[in-house]
């Protein structure tokens, strides 16, 4: 497993921590995880 899918990994994990809570870094992690995705496949 690469550096950035470790990466992309614990986004993941605090993406779940925070979904219920906070709508709006949940959006936000969201995107950077999308984003992050996108350039590691790219």
């Amino acid at each position: 497993m690469s550096i950035e899918e470790r990466r992309i990994d614990r986004l993941y994990k605090l993406l779940h921590q925070v979904e219920r809570n906070d709508p709006d870094t949940a959006a936000a992690l969201r995107w950077a995880i999308f984003e992050l995705e996108r350039m590691v496949k790219g």
